[in-house]
């Protein structure tokens, strides 16, 4: 279904259930929205292109759903949206990168001693979920151009990095983040580094010559 190719009145109907089912207490069937909403936009990329409401509709599941609940629910959005940026789908602009760097600022709640293994050990907080959100939503930003060094992408490699010593899952993602763009970037380095500052080459290179932010 999710390949079948949609006429311009479907869509709204095919957004509106996707957008029940991201309500949904299975995380699974979460999670599979994304899946769904991937296909389902690659295949009908120039019919949603047309309908600006449409492509705002989809701009909005993804961001909601980068604060779910469910670590892997939030990285398969994550995923959703740097694959739409990198298409051109979505576009990266201030309200959405001041969204995500809002999100990154949230205070998160000191560290109490709990039972191993309870079940209040195994929930992430609130404040956690909605700091990860801001902090994937700018690594996928970051690897939506894994060949360029777009205008943007300095101050945003500067902001991710201020979250390397976060608590998990957030450390994990800022040190993938930061593997994956030296990976891209790293045979054209001598013209990339050219779009930094002084300032921002000395804290890049450090984090990304030093093997222990990627043990």
């Amino acid at each position: 279904m999710s390949q079948g190719l949609l006429y311009t009145e479907q869509i709204p109907l095919v957004l509106l259930a996707l957008q029940e089912i991201a309500g949904s207490s299975s995380w699974h069937a979460r999670y599979t929205v994304l899946t769904y909403l991937q296909i389902m936009v690659f295949y009908n990329l120039f019919t949603f292109m047309s309908d600006q409401g449409a492509v705002n509709d989809v701009r909005a599941l993804v961001i909601r759903l980068l604060e779910d609940e469910q670590l892997e629910v939030r990285e398969m959005a994550a995923t959703t949206l740097s694959g739409f940026l990198q298409c051109n789908f979505l576009s990266i602009e201030g309200p959405m990168q001041s969204h995500f760097e809002a999100l990154c600022k949230t205070r998160l709640p000191k560290k109490r001693k709990r039972e191993l293994g309870s079940v209040v050990d195994t929930i992430p907080s609130g404040d956690l979920v909605r700091r990860h959100a801001g902090v994937l939503g700018l690594s996928a930003c970051i690897l939506s151009s894994p060949y360029d060094v777009p205008t943007w992408m300095p101050q945003l490699l500067m902001n991710l990095s201020a979250h390397l010593n976060d608590t998990q899952p957030i450390e994990m993602t800022v040190k993938k983040t930061l593997s994956n763009f030296r990976r891209t970037h790293h045979d054209n380095w001598q013209e990339h580094k050219q779009q930094f500052t002084d300032d921002q080459l000395l804290v890049l290179t450090d984090l990304l010559v030093s093997p222990c932010y990627y043990a």
